[in-house]
């Protein structure tokens, strides 16, 4: 194999990095294709005899096949290694305020289903049985049965487990402080479920499927209903002591601002969000389709600019926060508000104030806009328990399957 073609990974040689080493392989026989044992061997840094256990055991879980090269020449002919798509299956799961979006992925990262439920501001006494139903239609469109999902992540906005008053506030979902998400589910399916916050679900989307598949430490900017912010740290994503981390609309960018519902002054959000937007232009709350945001949009309509001046002199101030905190390779704007006007933000917040991330050596954006669009973060979301399940992390969310 010609090394100047293959892409390095590192594994670590210790009898307790077993989950980790069984990642590592996986992920390098997916980017790199097709590799032998002794490619493995080399690219991970693993001794054969490891890569030769790890293989083994993937291949009799059916998560990697063998196949033998036939060459015209005299010799045993070689074993490739490559991913076996059907071997586990990943659902993702994102809950917003008017919508609940399903993604089934392979374990090459293939999509294969989705869908889109219309929901209404849902309660836990709403909301969990849907998510139980749309991982059951997933599975049963995709014509597989649940015991070949390796995982499901729910991924919704935050923050979690915090008191009432932000628990509750016009860019949350109500009522899901509290509420037993993964253990519930977990009950009902017999899977493994994962909770995550939609931004760093975005982030993960954007590092599979979009804009930032060459960076490994990347923060995003995730404008939804409310704001969040998703933050990657070597490929991994950072949760924080209580799966908030990243909790940018929260951010006080002017303390003697508008008054948000947490009980400070400026926070982020009442700027920079499809609620902020809606409410300037005089809506009690923000409905579900956002065609009046485009429509005015496309007429230029003088109050959706002046909503957008001030939103594009946040963004100005949160990236450059964001920048001295992370020190990210670049960061990515993405979210359910429509992209024409994430990519009218974008170019209203250039140039940029300096910060630790203004050096003329760059070669990435500061600022990027996402590619994935407002499907963003349930892809990222279904990468989650593909990553979980052959990783090393314990992710915030986590329920032990129980069998009923």
């Amino acid at each position: 194999m010609d090394s100047k073609n293959v892409q390095a990974f590192s594994g670590a040689n210790l009898e307790n990095a077993r989950d980790h080493n069984r990642r590592v392989a996986i992920e390098a026989v997916r980017v790199n294709g097709t590799l032998s044992r002794a490619d493995l061997a080399r690219i991970t840094g693993l001794s054969v005899q490891t890569v030769s256990n790890i293989a083994d055991e993937l291949v009799a879980g059916d998560l990697l096949v063998e196949s033998l090269v036939q060459i015209r020449s005299r010799g045993k002919p070689p074993k490739l290694l490559s991913i076996n798509p059907n071997g586990a299956y990943s659902i993702g799961l994102q809950l917003d305020h008017n919508w609940l979006i399903g993604m089934l992925l392979d374990l090459s990262g293939r999509r294969c289903g989705e869908l889109m439920v219309r929901v209404a501001s849902p309660t836990p006494q709403q909301g969990l049985p849907a998510l139980e139903a749309a991982t059951r239609q997933l599975v049963s469109n995709a014509g597989i049965t649940l015991d070949r999902v390796c995982g499901v992540s729910v991924v919704m906005p935050g923050p979690f487990e915090v008191d009432q008053v932000l628990a509750n506030g016009p860019t949350v979902l109500p009522d899901w402080g509290d509420a037993p998400i993964s253990e519930w589910l977990s009950q009902r399916l017999g899977l493994p479920v994962y909770l995550e916050n939609d931004a760093t679900a975005a982030a993960m989307g954007e590092h599979y499927f979009g804009v930032a598949r060459q960076y490994r430490n990347v923060v995003t900017i995730f404008v939804g209903t409310g704001l969040g912010g998703g933050v990657l740290v070597n490929g991994q994503p950072y949760q924080g002591t209580f799966g908030n981390a990243g909790e940018i609309g929260h951010m006080v960018v002017y303390p003697d601002g508008k008054r948000c519902y947490c009980g400070n002054r400026g926070c982020a959000e009442t700027y920079l969000s499809i609620h902020s937007a809606f409410e300037h232009l005089g809506y009690p709350s923000a409905p579900a389709v956002y065609d009046e945001l485009l429509d005015r949009f496309g007429s230029q309509d003088p109050e959706l600019q002046t909503w957008m001046e001030t939103a594009a002199t946040v963004l100005r101030i949160l990236v450059v926060n964001l920048e001295n905190l992370f020190d990210p390779e670049t960061i990515v704007i993405n979210g359910f508000m429509p992209q024409p006007i994430l990519a009218e933000l974008e170019r209203r917040a250039t140039p940029l104030p300096p910060s630790v991330s203004s050096r003329r050596e760059r070669a990435a954006p500061r600022l990027i806009l996402g590619a994935v669009g407002q499907e963003v973060a349930a892809l990222g979301a279904a990468v989650l328990p593909l990553f979980y399940s052959f990783g090393h992390l314990t992710p915030v969310g986590a329920a032990v399957p129980i069998k009923i």
